[in-house]
């Protein structure tokens, strides 16, 4: 059982590096994309323990993208929405975004951690490495 889940995350690995050849050709932001690549990233960055953000909005914002918490503090409750940029310059800055603002999200939604840049955060450097992904501010 253990080894068919790693055969499992092993092919997803192999499928997303192949579909994720560098290039400078522009990337358009689609929520089919997102569904597809939050799947990807789940299962092999975050072990298939992250939840959906609640709402996803591609807009003009003045930074790559943004996890943002609202808090219902009459209900006790929060939700996660994800803001991306209608466009990247590339299809990669687009993956590391999204890939970015999930840590965030499964910092704040698993960890209970503040969701901010620190050791936590950092500690998944080598991971992102592997699928060539740049963890940064």
């Amino acid at each position: 059982m253990i080894n068919t889940k790693k055969n499992l995350v092993n092919k997803a690995k192999k499928k997303f590096l192949k579909e994720t050849k560098p290039t400078s050709k522009k990337y358009i932001t689609n929520y089919k994309d997102i569904k597809k690549f939050f799947s990807y990233f789940n299962k092999i960055l975050f072990k298939n323990k992250l939840n959906n953000f609640n709402d996803i909005k591609i807009k003009k914002i003045s930074c790559s993208g943004m996890c943002i918490e609202n808090i219902s503090y009459y209900k006790g409750t929060s939700f996660f929405v994800l803001e991306l940029k209608p466009r990247y310059k590339n299809k990669m800055d687009f993956l590391n975004t999204l890939s970015h603002e999930m840590l965030h999200l499964w910092q704040q939604t698993i960890m209970q951690d503040t969701g901010k840049h620190n050791k936590l955060f950092f500690s998944f450097k080598s991971k992102f490495k592997k699928l060539n992904l740049t963890l940064g501010y």
